[in-house]
This record gives structure tokens, C-alpha cells and sequence, in this order.
């Protein structure tokens, strides 16, 4: 069966392959844009078109406040763990509470600029 399968193969390979590199008939027509692309000028954020759109802010809101309040109990764990290691002896779980409060900023500082982040971009697309 591998064989046949493997002639068959061989055998369609010459005649279908060139005709996979031939240019697309008809040409394809672009409309307003010269270069025969997608027109992006008409891509716009229209929140009035999306149904129930406040919920969707309502979500994006209580992600963007479960975010934060998780990062700043990763910066607290941290800074537990960085001071209470030394006391203990145990230098390891203090240099992992150091990296850990230098994550958890990282992420609440990205966390907390998302919403300008994202109104900037719809700014800027508008």
C-alpha cells in the first residue's frame, strides 16, 4: 500500500507542482489601495458596534484589579521571604524573595500601564 501511495506521489509530484507556483487567476484587485493589499484605512475601533461593550469593560476591569492585587502580594511575598531568610540561615529563599519582589514590580508596573497602553493605541488608531 506504501508503495502505490508512494508512486502515486511521485508520478503527481511533475504535474501539479509548477501549477502551484503559477500566479492566481484572475489578479486580485486591491480596491482603494495601489498596492493591491487590504484597505487598513478603513479599520477603526467603533465600541458602539460591539453589543453589550460595558460588560466587556466591566471584565477587563476586574482582570486589570485581580492583576494588580496579585502583584502586590507577590511583591509582599518576596519581601517576606528576602527578610526572613537570613534569620533562618537559609540565603537561597532570600535570594529568591530578592528576584521574586524584582518580578512581581515588573508585572504590577505592566499591569497598572495597560489601560494607557491601550487607550494610546486606540488614540493612535482613531
Amino acid at each position: 500500500m506504501l508503495s502505490n501511495a508512494g508512486a502515486w506521489i511521485a508520478a503527481a509530484v511533475p504535474i501539479t507542482g509548477p501549477r502551484l507556483l503559477l500566479a492566481p487567476t484572475p489578479d486580485p484587485t486591491g480596491g482603494a489601495n495601489p498596492d493591491g493589499g487590504f484597505d487598513w484605512s478603513k479599520v477603526h475601533p467603533d465600541p458602539t458596534a460591539v453589543p453589550k461593550s460595558d460588560l466587556f469593560y466591566q471584565l477587563a476591569n476586574a482582570t486589570l484589579f485581580l492583576g494588580i492585587v496579585a502583584a502586590v502580594c507577590g511583591i509582599a511575598a518576596g519581601a517576606i521571604a528576602f527578610s526572613v531568610g537570613p534569620i533562618f540561615g537559609s540565603h537561597i529563599i532570600s535570594d529568591r524573595g530578592k528576584s521574586m519582589m524584582w518580578k512581581a514590580g515588573l508585572v504590577a508596573l505592566i499591569v497598572g500601564s495597560a489601560t494607557s497602553v491601550i487607550a494610546w493605541l486606540i488614540k493612535a488608531a482613531a
